[in-house]
């Protein structure tokens, strides 16, 4: 297992964050301040404390607005179509950060695996829903074309099946 640095170590991860991004100290006066408390902490590991709190900082920021997209194109779509993509985007989400791990030393790393099998299957059974109604709604829209039915009250059938608002 790689060493816990030292800003995690004496849990100095926010303080190092908010004299960087609020205070606007640069690495040698956070350095500075606090070796004069008596911590013995480098420029190098306030440095990459400060990296990679940007890095997690982009990530968050790519995600929400990935999920502002993806609502807003989703906005008109079947709610199962929404469910689906939203597991989707979620699982991947998942499998990057299990990716990330360096070391995989769990206490119940069986939990980690079922909670992904409970996803995929998750997702699986919403496509063999979707597919269903899509199938039973094309059997709707024949019925009513035959019966000459008016094809605004279908669409807001459709609507109302689908979950479209």
């Amino acid at each position: 297992m790689p060493p816990r640095s030292k800003a995690k170590m004496y849990d100095l991860v926010q303080r190092i964050v908010y004299m960087y991004d609020t205070e606007k100290k640069g690495v040698r006066e956070i350095e500075s301040i606090l070796r004069s408390e008596g911590f013995d902490i480098s420029k190098s590991s306030i440095h990459r404390t400060i990296k990679s709190y940007a890095e997690l900082a982009e990530e968050y920021k790519k995600t929400a607005e990935e999920t502002k997209a993806l609502i807003e194109e989703l906005r008109k779509t079947p709610a199962s179509y929404t469910m689906e993509a939203i597991l989707t985007m979620l699982t991947n989400k998942i499998f990057q950060f299990v990716r990330s791990i360096e070391n995989m030393e769990f206490d119940e790393p069986d939990k980690l695996v079922m909670a992904m099998n409970r996803l995929a299957s998750s997702i699986e059974k919403i496509q063999r829903y979707r597919e269903e109604l899509e199938s039973k709604v094309k059997k709707i829209e024949a019925e009513a074309e035959k019966r000459n039915i008016d094809k605004e009250f279908i669409n807001i059938l459709k609507n109302e099946l689908y979950g479209i608002s």
